[in-house]
């Protein structure tokens, strides 16, 4: 009875090294085709729309996550000036209804920072746009493993906010400079008892057939990128 025992545990243990070890070999192998990383998050430009004038704002026509086309007006202003510049945004002739302010691209929404009443000074922003025909990630990736990466390589993008969506994408460039460097507080330490942290570099990924996708600016996504 001992003895069947005694085997069954050599055998139960044979069968976890063996798993172990071939856990190691594929992660190993994963390691020599794939850097990845989850340090990643989704870009596209934010435009700032504003009124070249000051006044007191009549109406804000869009709301936060609004679909809006170029040349759209997103609010109207009232200002005094409206007869000195026609062909200026916010200078434009109108009627007591306001001038209207209109998106110079089409885009969604992602912020709106005035309301009806308000009065704003030129330059002031009213909305914020974020144009989603231009997405890409921003792939913070381990400065030992920077030298791995070139552009063209094609990545698996895994999407957080589309439920686990992969999307393909594609290596655009690599950044000459740590992101530390673009912070407002220097990393660097003149003290005796300095200790030293990896550094990440920004590698900028394109994706494939964004358009149409209900993607977020700023949220977080998973890289892997295809070095071999």
């Amino acid at each position: 009875m001992q003895t069947m025992r005694r085997k069954s545990i050599i055998r139960i243990a044979t069968i976890a090294v063996l798993a172990g070890v071939a856990l190691g070999i594929g992660l190993y192998i994963n390691g020599l085709r794939y850097v990845s990383t989850d340090n990643a998050t989704i870009g596209a430009p934010l435009i700032s729309v504003s009124s070249l004038s000051p006044g007191q704002i009549v109406s804000v026509d869009v709301g936060i996550g609004d679909r809006v086309q170029r040349e759209q007006v997103v609010a109207k202003i009232a200002s005094p000036h409206f007869s000195d510049m026609d062909s200026q945004q916010g200078f434009r002739s109108a009627s007591g209804n306001g001038a209207p302010i209109e998106a110079p691209v089409s885009g969604y929404v992602a912020a709106v920072w005035t309301y009806p009443g308000a009065v704003v000074a030129a330059g002031s922003p009213i909305v914020t746009l974020f144009d989603d025909s231009d997405v890409w990630v921003t792939a913070n990736v381990n400065e030992n493993k920077i030298q791995e990466i070139r552009p063209g390589q094609v990545v698996d993008v895994t999407v957080d906010c589309l439920g686990g969506t992969v999307l393909r994408g594609k290596v655009e460039g690599v950044a000459r400079a740590t992101a530390s460097s673009f912070s407002l507080l220097p990393s660097g330490s003149t003290s005796a008892n300095f200790t030293k942290v990896a550094q990440v570099v920004p590698v900028r990924i394109s994706l494939e057939n964004a358009g149409s996708l209900q993607l977020i600016p700023g949220s977080s996504v998973e890289v892997k990128i295809h070095v071999k």
